[in-house]
């Protein structure tokens, strides 16, 4: 057991002279204030604890002398407070052995001219030093908390964030609230940047999060939750597939986890793909621990940005004499073009990216309140100017429907990006009530109110110059701004008797609601029909999204080495719109009808910890799963139309041609055919006999030695209206021996009415998980984890409407299958440092039945998705320079399916496995960079007021498939959900943030500041990303 708690006493924070700790501090001086003695003295006691006898493994180098004592304090598990005085300019004694905490105080601090004392309790004591000259007394400012094991508050909360990437047995990245703040960029997105092998599609487009894990990205297949509440809505995005949006206000959050693959954590929400937990400010986050009420203030601005230029809507008015209505008109409407602000305009000092945020808590001996209002206000983002060459190749792919070889020459490096600007305004309330000490009831709100930029993609200006409606002439379009309201309420009790190892109890009941006005719908700002002239706002969806939810476990200690924890939670949600599903005017535009629905499911779980022996520990459980779902949109149309069938396939007309080979004899008698009928008129007109052997010699020459004969068939589905390759004419004929030179399984076959009348969909279902870890040496550790996970059609899935239709036939639920094996490596002690960890990572995943959209446009499930990679983290902090790196490399992402590869190319050119998945699906634009690289450095000055650092992140050029996917190419439809294409990306940030005083820092923070061209990875719109961009910020505390 004592390897375990080796690697249980982690990590030392930074050192932060913050007053924090000056009541902890006080307190334990105020219990034994005469204890300080001098080093040389004899082991100093507390008149009132026992000394700590307790014998632990040090390895601490020569050091600093705060380092040596952070990491002594580190490794013993114990709390250290150091005096006012400044210790970096001496050297601690080395210290090595298994010795009491007291010896190895005296051997570091031999000869230092220094004094510490031992308080608190024997289980538990506390190191106090202060130099020898204060040793008569300490004063309570005297003190400051380095090292606090436990102490509650963002340090200890981010501490130990950060330290699970190491400490737990599952992967993980972690963001704390100065991470968030430093770098939280243009975008929501931008909160995932560094994360390594965590993205956000389509960054730029929508207003929101939408998590991807190693590749698993989708509604349902990584959860994202905000203090335990989930609002997740799917929009349309037109030929580009559509997206799964989290709204989130960055400057309302305090930490961000990522959890890789399915798990059974405890009150964590995992999918297929993993979990996002959020959480938002808390008390701690605005007071000092010795604090009863205060606030904090955060000013922010940016350059980089500028105030759009917003069309003016038409709505209601009719139009002009003379207007003539055209198709395409409300496409290219001259109002929705504006001309981007070019480079030029671009100044360092601009007012058109600014941001505050004003908090307000108190902590008092029964209940603490917190309350935070916070304002954002950003323009549009102009592009960078760097390395845009990849960008304006003109190399398409596919004619014009490849739109990143000429992004640059339409959106120019430099220039204005329209379409990106937002407005979020947001509060944030928590009450917490102290029921005693074992038990709390604490209620928390959030509302957030936000316009921001959005186009569908297939919008986004794509004309090069001298084309129709080019850029250079019209400009390019800028819509309205889209308009999402959300709001969320919990209500979280923690129950925890002391001494009671049978209850530790936790429950949220929460709710959100969505409300969402969004640029998605299909349609145009000013649209006109033939039947109505009146301008119309076609291309605004509406949608109206509610959830309520509970999550409740409890966690039983039944023996010293054995846990049982039971957990559970609950969802229902309901989606509809305010829009009218039934406008006859409407239905005669590309507009999409908006889904409704109403979905449930729940989850029970359990998981064993069992630690045997003191070289591995087990972990066991199973999650049992249920759902429902019922699709009121369809309900009601059946209800309306009395139609409750439609048209389903039994199979496709097959027309091939076949070609043989014809012998002598076959071939002389063809020609004898012709030349007896050529003799008729011969005769009839007395043709010499030197003209006829002419003739003859040309039918001679003419005709062909094979023979090309037409032939129709049928080519049958199954049940499930899925085709394969065994009975497609095609690809094996209908008989043996037939040589096909031309085949088409285009036409539609025989059909039957299938009953599509609405119903509750329902499915249930159990997975296991496991996971065994075996300590290789006292610092080394090596895990292997196996966990299964169901994820259930999601509301989008379960209901027809835009983008894809549902399948007649019913979805099965994705089951994946996820393998990982790590080593991790604690080097903390080695190079001087206060932490320093690795971590080598290796992960196997396959997903059967994955819901997909097949070739037909609408669901399905696809037999299989197959990722496998390896990831490498590490870090080390040694108090003065500190840095941290991970690496990620994709072995394979594999999508398997024999109806889609056979639908695609009806010749059997397409293989039943294609990298990264299928044209016109959207698995193709999830697939992440094969190789990713973060590195993060820093340093620390002036007693760690002055702090520098900076970080680059590396994405590897996106490799289109396309070709490789498909042989012949020409068979397949390229422009549904096509993959943007990125060139290498290295972006580089860097930060200097300098403390004025203890309640007061100012913050200069610059990002992309190589000003690169480029798009983000994983995109469905093109849109650059934001080019160098400069932002000071000022925090105080009150």
């Amino acid at each position: 057991m004592q390897t375990q708690e080796n690697n249980k006493k982690r990590k030392a924070t930074k050192r932060t002279r913050l007053s924090l700790g000056i009541q902890l501090a006080a307190i334990a001086l105020v219990a034994d204030a005469t204890t300080i003695s001098p080093v040389l003295a004899a082991p100093a006691a507390s008149a009132n604890h026992a000394p700590a006898t307790d014998v632990h493994n040090f390895d601490v180098p020569t050091l600093a002398l705060d380092q040596a004592l952070v990491l002594l304090a580190r490794q013993a598990g114990v709390e250290l407070y150091l005096g006012s005085n400044d210790f970096t300019n001496s050297y601690g004694n080395p210290v090595k052995g298994r010795l009491s905490l007291d010896a190895a105080l005296q051997t570091l601090l031999a000869n230092q001219g220094v004094s510490y004392s031992l308080t608190g309790s024997a289980e538990r004591p506390i190191i106090q030093v202060q130099s020898a000259p204060n040793s008569t007394g300490i004063q309570a400012g005297d003190l400051h908390p380095t090292y606090v094991m436990g102490m509650e508050g963002k340090q200890s909360r981010d501490e130990k964030g950060y330290n699970d990437i190491y400490d737990q047995d599952i992967s993980s990245v972690y963001a704390g609230k100065e991470q968030i703040e430093r770098y939280k960029g243009a975008a929501p997105a931008d909160m995932f940047k560094g994360m390594l092998n965590v993205y956000s599609g389509d960054s730029r487009n929508s207003g929101a999060l939408d998590p991807n894990i190693r590749g698993i990205q989708g509604p349902g297949r990584v959860p994202l939750t905000i203090d335990g509440t989930e609002q997740a809505i799917t929009a349309y995005r037109g030929y580009m597939g559509a997206n799964n949006r989290n709204y989130i206000d960055p400057n309302l959050i305090g930490s961000i986890k990522v959890l890789k693959g399915p798990n059974l954590e405890r009150n964590v929400y995992s999918g297929i793909g993993g979990a996002v937990v959020a959480s938002t400010l808390n008390v701690d986050d605005v007071l000092k621990q010795d604090q009863e009420y205060g606030g904090e203030l955060k000013i922010e601005g940016s350059n980089n940005s500028v105030s759009p230029k917003l069309p003016t809507l038409m709505t209601g008015q009719m139009p002009s004499p003379g207007y003539e209505y055209s198709p395409i008109r409300g496409y290219y409407d001259h109002s929705l073009y504006k001309h981007p602000r070019t480079s030029s305009s671009n100044k360092l000092l601009s007012s058109d990216d600014s941001a505050y945020r004003l908090a307000l808590a108190t902590r008092q001996e029964k209940f603490e309140l917190l309350a935070a209002y916070a304002l954002r206000e950003k323009g549009n983002h102009y592009a960078g100017k760097n390395k845009s060459g990849f960008y304006s190749s003109g190399k398409q792919v596919n004619g014009e429907f490849d739109y990143i070889p000429n992004l640059a020459t339409i959106y120019k490096p430099g220039d204005e990006v329209p379409n990106t600007s937002s407005k979020m305004e947001s509060w944030l309330g928590k009450a917490k009530l102290k029921i005693d000490e074992n038990q709390s009831l604490e209620f928390g709100y959030r509302d957030t109110d936000a316009l921001y930029g959005e186009i569908l993609p297939s919008r986004i200006s794509f004309f090069k110059p001298g084309t129709t409606y080019d850029a250079a002439t019209n400009g390019v379009p800028q819509w309205p701004l889209s308009h999402v309201q959300s709001k969320a309420y919990n209500l979280e009790y923690n129950l925890k008797p002391e001494g009671n190892p049978w209850v530790d109890f936790y429950s949220n009941l929460w709710m959100t609601n969505t409300r969402s006005d969004t640029y998605s719908s299909g349609g145009v700002p000013n649209q006109t029909t033939i039947a109505d002239p009146v301008y119309r706002n076609t291309a605004l969806a509406n949608a109206k999204h509610d959830r309520v939810g509970l999550t409740a476990s409890n966690k039983f200690k039944l023996l010293d080495s054995l846990d049982l924890t039971l957990g559970g939670s609950y969802q229902h949600e309901k989606l509809g719109s305010n829009d009218n599903y039934y406008d006859p005017i409407i239905s005669d535009t590309l507009r999409m009808y908006p889904r409704a629905g109403r979905r449930e499911e729940q989850e029970y779980n359990f998981k064993f910890d069992w630690r045997p022996v003191s070289f591995a520990k087990f972990e066991a459980g199973m999650r049992y799963s249920s759902y429902w779902a019922f699709d009121d949109y369809l309900k009601s149309a059946q209800d309306k139309s009395g139609v409750t069938t439609q048209l389903e396939e039994t199979g496709r007309q097959v027309d091939y041609t076949t070609r043989k080979t014809l012998t002598e004899s076959e071939w002389q008698a063809d020609i004898d055919r012709q030349i007896a009928n050529n003799k008729v008129f011969w005769d009839m007109f007395d043709t010499p006999e030197s003209e006829r052997q002419e003739i003859i010699d040309v039918i001679k020459q003419q005709t062909p030695r094979v023979q090309d004969t037409q032939h129709k068939a049928d080519w049958a589905s199954d049940a499930k209206g899925r085709y394969s390759r065994d009975n497609n004419p095609c690809i094996n004929g209908l008989s043996a021996g037939e040589n096909i030179i031309s085949c088409s399984a285009s036409g539609n076959g025989e059909g039957y009415e299938k009953d599509i009348k609405a119903k509750h969909q329902k499915d249930s279902g159990w997975t296991p998980s496991l996971s065994a870890t075996f300590y290789t040496s006292e610092n080394g550790r090596v895990y292997l984890r196996y966990s299964e996970a169901i994820r259930y059609p999601s509301m989008f899935e379960s209901t027809i409407g835009f983008s894809s239709s549902v399948n007649p036939w019913g979805l099965e639920p994705e089951h994946a299958h996820n393998y990982e094996a790590a080593y991790i490596h604690n080097l903390a002690g080695w190079g001087g440092s206060e932490s320093a960890d690795i971590k080598l990572s290796y992960y196997y995943n396959t997903t059967k039945n994955v819901i997909e959209r097949d070739p037909q446009l609408r669901f399905s499930n696809l037999e299989k998705q197959v990722t496998s990679g390896v990831e490498f983290q590490g870090r080390y902090d040694n108090g003065r320079f500190f840095t941290d790196m991970s690496i990620g490399h994709v072995l394979k992402n594999r999508v398997c399916d024999e109806n889609s590869a056979v639908s695609v190319s009806t010749d059997g050119s397409t293989p039943n496995c294609v990298d990264d998945g299928f044209v016109g699906g959207y698995l193709v634009s999830m697939a992440m960079p094969e190789w990713t690289a973060n590195l993060g450095l820093g340093a620390r000055f002036l007693d760690r007021k002055l702090e520098v650092g900076g970080r680059a992140i590396y994405y590897r050029q996106h490799e289109n498939k396309f070709y490789d996917n498909y042989p012949n190419s020409a068979m397949v439809s390229y422009y549904l959900n096509t993959p943007m294409s990125w060139d290498k990306i290295i972006t580089y940030d860097a930060y200097v943030n300098y403390k004025l005083t203890d309640d007061a820092s100012v913050e200069l923070t610059g990002t992309n500041l190589s000003n690169l061209y480029y798009i983000d990875p994983l995109t469905r719109s093109a849109m650059p990303a934001p080019g160098r961009t400069l932002k000071l910020a000022f925090t105080t505390t009150f």
